[in-house]
């Protein structure tokens, strides 16, 4: 009788929120050792690395001029679209149909066989919505000792970080007291100790 190839459970994980026992440590002093001044040195090219979760932000009201990233924002119902094809693909027969319309009145022309300006112009016109220029930056959430506790924190909290998140290595090659407890822990010096019942 044929078995069912079921996906191995995971094992505990302080980077997944396990609790701190023997086994634990060991795999997250393990790790350490891998992105500190092991193989995945070569990922990020420093051995003094931590692992920054960064959260993108959208900021909004750069002058086209200045600005070749382009959204067209809806004020009363709060939607975004980053190009035409995006809002044209949103809207229902009738809507499209209104585009076509006002396109045809602006550059004698179907909305999406016009030029990308034009359509951001006839975008721009409509009602309750206005088109802007945008530009991108990421900020800082919270850091992580090794890049799995980084992905980890990603994938628990996506959801409330819609626009999107990273992990970004940085270098702490002058963050001293940061550097001796790392390399405490990763020569043995600094190790798990059970508590001792009283």
């Amino acid at each position: 009788m044929p078995t069912e190839n079921k996906p191995a459970e995971p094992l505990p994980s302080l980077a997944t929120g396990a609790g701190l026992d023997a086994s634990t440590w060991t795999d997250y002093v393990k790790r350490l050792r891998h992105d500190c001044v092991g193989a995945g040195v070569r990922d990020h090219c420093t051995a003094d690395a931590i692992f920054i979760v960064q959260a993108k932000r959208i900021i909004y009201g750069m002058d086209t001029d200045y600005s070749d990233n382009r959204v067209l924002l809806d004020h009363c119902n709060e939607g975004e679209w980053f190009s035409p094809k995006e809002y044209w693909a949103d809207q229902d027969r009738d809507e499209r149909a209104a585009l076509n319309k006002a396109m045809q009145e602006w550059s004698s022309c179907q909305f999406m066989k016009a030029s990308e300006d034009d359509q951001w112009y006839v975008l721009g016109e409509l009602s309750g919505h206005s088109v802007t220029g945008w530009t991108e930056s990421w900020e800082y959430v919270n850091a992580h000792f090794t890049k799995d506790a980084a992905e980890a924190f990603i994938r628990r909290k996506k959801h409330d970080y819609r626009k999107g998140m990273r992990v970004y290595v940085d270098s702490q090659y002058y963050a001293w007291e940061f550097n001796a407890i790392k390399e405490a822990i990763l020569n043995g010096t600094l190790t798990y100790t059970p508590k001792v019942a009283a």
